[in-house]
């Protein structure tokens, strides 16, 4: 697919790591700073807490989907007018009642595998999707929503497994051609305990954007607070697990919205092959792209 302890015995450890793992500073134009011990040591770190955890279980034998992508916006709410402003704000009314909720919904493997999860309650789906926001986040601030029918229904996801048949609760609204849907089942996955500034150590890789059909590289996502240009990222890699570690020249510069998510990429020598990809927080940011056999 376009596919912390400080002895000499541990620099030596590190040292040997990123002989490796290309993209050493050496090849890097100046003004890259170096990696410094605390963020390798926090990366094997990562990669030593993965191997053999709950999370990698869940990751080869159960249902993990995507973090962020577990319900679905259709495009008729970014050109129906104040309809995506009215949905961001909590701005939305209820004029039909809520399917019966008990029971299992089936999630469907690529492989063909199945597992069956309890249903959640699409109720309190509505509810936080309502509860108090921003009045205005998004003019214009006068428009609302109404949902007339709410409806259990599947969706595509991607998930640590390829490409599954989810189950979701359908919200349809008055004058808007397609549904918005929020996944009827929740995760398997184990909760990740890291702040979210984790996520910014040295540059946090959000998501994984593009990977080379010969498995040599990946192409990240990252947003550095500070605006700094990003470089080319380092990689540590075991058996089990790549943990991608993102670097920019940390000189600070102006940019606001889309100018500051930068996509640099990140290589490594041995294929991927079924490793994990994991960024400074554990957190993991690549999914595969399996999808059922026809």
């Amino acid at each position: 697919m376009l596919r912390r302890l400080p002895t000499a015995a541990l620099l030596l450890a590190l040292l040997s790591v990123l002989t490796t793992v290309p993209g050493d500073s050496s090849r890097e134009p100046a003004g890259a700073p170096a990696l410094t011990v605390e963020v390798l040591e926090r990366a094997r770190r990562v990669a030593e807490a993965w191997s053999d955890s709950e999370s990698a279980r869940i990751w080869r034998t159960g249902y993990y989907p995507q973090l962020y992508l577990q319900d679905w916006l259709s495009e008729d709410f970014y050109t129906s007018g104040g309809a995506f402003a009215a949905f961001l704000g909590g701005r939305i009314d209820l004029a039909a009642d809520f399917p019966p909720f008990s029971g299992t919904g089936t999630v469907s493997f690529p492989d063909g595998t199945s597992v069956a999860l309890p249903l959640t309650d699409p109720r309190s789906a509505y509810e936080w999707r309502t509860e108090y926001r921003d009045p205005c986040p998004r003019e214009p601030c006068d428009t609302r929503l109404t949902v007339t029918a709410v409806r259990p229904a599947t969706r595509s996801q991607r998930t640590s497994r390829g490409t599954v048949t989810v189950p979701v609760w359908e919200f349809v609204f008055a004058g808007l051609e397609k549904p918005y849907a929020v996944a009827a089942v929740e995760s398997q996955a184990p909760s990740v305990d890291y702040n979210i500034k984790d996520e910014d150590l040295p540059a946090g890789v959000t998501d994984v954007v593009l990977a080379s059909e010969d498995e040599q590289w990946l192409e990240g996502m990252i947003e550095p607070e500070n605006c700094a240009d990003a470089r080319p990222g380092e990689v540590y890699g075991t058996a089990d697990v790549l943990v991608l570690i993102g670097r920019t020249t940390g000189r600070p510069r102006s940019c606001t919205g889309p100018g500051s998510v930068q996509y640099p990429r990140f290589p490594f020598t041995r294929p991927l092959g079924d490793r994990a990809v994991l960024n400074l927080a554990g957190r993991p940011v690549l999914f595969p792209e399996l999808v059922p056999e026809s």
